[in-house]
């Protein structure tokens, strides 16, 4: 009953999928009960990794999942469009882009894969198959891994991202949600819904060297440029906790109703959280411990990421089917660009040009 919960509010209280992922994914626990693996099944696709070239394109483009009707819209962040529409796996939630691979990878929760877009021409060049619910997922710095929240086995699931396709698996707490990586690649965060904390994890040895107590299901996670704040989205709370992860040291602010997802700025200085119940964005200063404002944004905002080239947050909102951008200089509501059905985009979804690599 346990397990058929977490896949059930996987959304929290917002998004429930349907009955045929429930049962397939019981179906899928009690087979892992006589064996917990994982394959990579390539469908008419070759899992080779091409060299990087320069990409003639200086805008950046954001990748959000549109859970809804199983697509990814491409936003050309320079002229705030939609350039393309990906069909991927079914249910979309999460997002990695990796630029020097020019790779988008999307969490499929409902198929139990992981969709590889091209992000050079976008399209859909391979799937990585997965017993289980594949949720957060986030890039190794260094682009050589791709971690995958496993929601249903409460595991997580490191993937190499060159030929050998090297895979390693941990478990980890209940119900992990997002996660990320620090600059020197040397440590994961993933934050545990049901179990209120997050997990370090030392991925060279790729144990826990960690747990830190949170506030109540935390779902989305967000690290600082340097790596020296972490930022844990306590969804029942109302909180945020700020960890300085070089003291340990924790800082709780209170933000909107049913936060979500965060994204510091570049200076370190402001963290941009979703509120999904208030519809806002709050802006917290990190200095002062306070609101510097609350920007109305669309219906259910969800997934955030920041495009600090151009000084824009962009926003994908689940119950309006769009996009909302930020200025982030001014902290005003620039613009909102229409996607697809129920906009996800949890996770980093921001793809900065590659130039001569």
């Amino acid at each position: 009953m346990m397990q058929f919960f977490h896949i059930s509010s996987i959304i929290e209280s917002n998004h429930l999928l349907d009955t045929e992922l429930i049962l397939n994914l019981m179906k899928t626990k009690i087979n892992n009960f006589t064996k917990i693996g994982i394959f990579i099944a390539i469908s008419g696709f070759s899992l080779s990794i091409s060299s990087c070239s320069a990409d003639t394109n200086t805008h950046h483009r954001a990748y959000i999942t549109n859970q809804g009707e199983h697509t990814v819209s491409v936003i050309d962040t320079g002229t705030n469009k939609v350039i393309h529409t990906i069909n991927v796996g079914k249910a979309p939630v999460g997002i990695a882009v990796a630029s020097r691979l020019n790779r988008a990878y999307v969490s499929n929760v409902e198929s139990q894969d992981i969709s590889v877009i091209d992000t050079q021409n976008n399209t859909l060049v391979n799937r990585i198959r997965v017993n289980g619910a594949p949720v957060g997922l986030a890039i190794s710095p260094d682009e050589k891994t791709l971690y995958a929240a496993d929601w249903f086995n409460n595991r997580v699931i490191a993937i190499g991202t060159n030929s050998t396709h090297t895979v390693r698996e941990l478990s980890i707490g209940d119900a992990p949600a997002g996660l990320v990586v620090s600059p020197n690649n040397r440590t994961l965060y993933i934050t545990n819904r049901d179990s209120n904390d997050i997990a370090v994890i030392d991925t060279e040895t790729f144990t826990i060297k960690q747990r830190i107590k949170v506030g109540k299901h935390p779902f989305g996670i967000a690290l600082s440029k340097t790596g020296k704040l972490l930022a844990s989205v306590n969804v029942q709370d109302d909180t945020i906790s700020i960890i300085n992860t070089e003291s340990n040291v924790i800082e709780n602010m209170k933000v909107g109703y049913h936060p979500y997802c965060a994204a510091f700025s570049a200076d370190e200085k402001t963290l941009y959280v979703t509120n999904t119940q208030d519809d806002s964005v709050t802006v917290l200063d990190i200095a002062n411990k306070n609101t510097l404002t609350t920007i109305n944004v669309g219906s259910t905002p969800e997934g955030i990421s920041i495009d600090d080239t151009n000084h824009r947050a962009y926003i994908a909102n689940w119950g309006s089917n769009n996009v909302s951008v930020i200025d982030t200089k001014t902290n005003q509501l620039l613009t909102t660009i229409k996607t697809g059905e129920k906009s996800r985009a949890f996770g980093q979804f921001i793809l900065s040009p590659t130039i001569g690599n």
